[in-house]
């Protein structure tokens, strides 16, 4: 009798556990084969606001000065580089004649003009950066960067325009249905390198532009 209820339980539990075994383990392979997709950062980029354009000369023909960047007092060491970024690019399109850095610093516009013209710069650019963030990878971080262009002589501002970048990670809605979970953000560094490419590019688009209209015509510096 105990013999025969033993077999009883065992043939019970054998046809239980075999069909739980076959599914853990078809449950692996499918997780197994159905790896987490990696979801993109978002990054926004608006098209280049420009309040003031390029009118008369040809600026192509002119040396650019360019003065050290200002930016918020809480990340003061982001200044050198961001100014060396756009120089380089200025450097890299070829927008005007020449493009050269200054590295003392002005508090006012006369004394950005008299540096200006210590180095024998037609005009010079000032940029500004009214904001910084950087979260890291993890975080959204993002900056906002003002150009401007004045005209050494006479201080008059001859181009204004400002461009902003951000990058946010995109959020896990719901990692055991969707299996997602967010790339890294991108870096500050990529960031400040696209808006750069950016900005100068718009400054070059904008001053063909104002040539191939016959407004911007060339002068004796040509």
């Amino acid at each position: 009798m105990d013999s025969s209820l033993k077999k009883w339980r065992r043939r019970i539990f054998l046809s239980l556990a075999l069909p739980a075994g076959l599914a853990l383990l078809s449950a692996g392979c499918e997780s197994y084969q159905h790896k987490p997709v990696l979801a993109d950062p978002v990054i926004k980029a608006g098209p280049a606001e420009t309040y003031v354009k390029p009118q008369y000369q040809n600026y192509r023909a002119y040396r650019l000065a360019i003065m050290p960047f200002r930016v918020p007092t809480t990340v003061p060491d982001v200044g050198y580089p961001l100014t060396e970024l756009f120089h380089r690019q200025l450097l890299a399109n070829k927008t005007f004649r020449e493009a050269i850095r200054i590295s003392e610093y002005h508090n006012t516009m006369a004394e950005a003009q008299h540096l200006a013209k210590s180095k024998g710069a037609e005009v010079f650019l000032l940029g500004e950066v009214p904001y910084y963030l950087d979260s890291g990878t993890t975080g959204k971080s993002g900056l906002q960067v003002d150009l401007r262009v004045v005209e050494t002589a006479t201080g008059r501002t001859i181009w204004y325009l400002t461009d902003a970048i951000s990058s946010t990670p995109r959020p896990i809605i719901n990692i055991w249905i969707t299996e997602t979970k967010p790339k890294p953000s991108a870096s500050i560094s990529y960031l400040a390198a696209v808006l750069a490419n950016r900005m100068c590019h718009s400054l070059e688009d904008q001053l063909d532009q104002c040539i191939q209209q016959g407004i911007c015509t060339p002068d004796s510096n040509s």
